[in-house]
């Protein structure tokens, strides 16, 4: 559960109550980001040390691929 004050706090800076988040869709969710932040959502392979320092395996063996690399390696594979 999250406290009140937290909740409060959260719907002031999200602009959502925590109910209308739970209802959205994905394609909302990332609609509304895009929305509220001028910017598309994209996973950028540049290596972040604040986010490796807390233990995400994926990505300290460098083990995610983003949609550019995958369609590169399917166009290799279809040639």
């Amino acid at each position: 559960m999250i406290s009140n004050e937290a909740r409060i706090i959260l719907e002031k800076n999200i602009g959502l109550s925590l109910n209308q988040i739970s209802e959205l869709t994905l394609s909302d969710e990332i609609n509304y980001v895009k929305a509220k932040t001028g910017k598309a959502l994209i996973f950028s392979r540049k290596r972040d040390s604040r986010k490796i320092g807390r233990g995400n395996p994926l990505l300290a063996r460098k083990r995610f691929t983003t949609m550019e690399e995958l369609n590169t390696k399917i166009d290799a594979l279809q040639k």
